[in-house]
């Protein structure tokens, strides 16, 4: 409770201290080329203050500059993104179609494949027979097995 105590007498005369530092006057001198001489007297107070503000302003100030660069390279990011994107999309687009084209071509082949066995006399296509012989071959193994 003691050092509480003196922990709080403390912070009161370093507040007084400072309280009494911020009364009383600052005289300013100012000469002109003239020769003519101007005194100002102004408040402690009024300068402490002044000074705060001062301070807040630049701060302030500051930080709107850093927002305002900030934006401006996100929103010169996005420009350059969506052109990008656009770029992309045309490309996708291309090969779409040919993509397309190629199937249209593949079903063209394909119709002359089959019309060409026709005249030929083939009428399955060796790949069906490939793949029809061996699930029969794997049919006919499994019947050899059994006893």
């Amino acid at each position: 409770m003691r050092v509480l105590r003196g922990i709080f007498h403390g912070l009161l005369s370093l507040g007084s201290f400072i309280g009494a530092g911020f009364r009383g006057v600052i005289t300013i001198m100012a000469f002109t080329e003239g020769g003519l001489m101007r005194q100002f007297c102004l408040s402690r107070r009024i300068i402490a203050l002044s000074c705060i503000v001062l301070m807040g302003l630049t701060v302030g100030s500051t930080l709107t500059l850093f927002n305002l660069v900030r934006g401006q390279y996100y929103l010169t990011r996005v420009k350059y993104l969506e052109r990008e994107n656009r770029a992309m999309t045309s490309l996708l687009q291309g090969q779409a179609e040919q993509l397309s084209k190629l199937k249209l071509e593949m079903a063209k082949l394909k119709e002359f494949e089959e019309s060409l066995r026709q005249v030929a006399g083939l009428g399955v296509a060796p790949e069906l027979q490939v793949s029809e012989s061996e699930s029969a071959g794997g049919r006919g193994s499994s019947r050899s097995r059994r006893p």
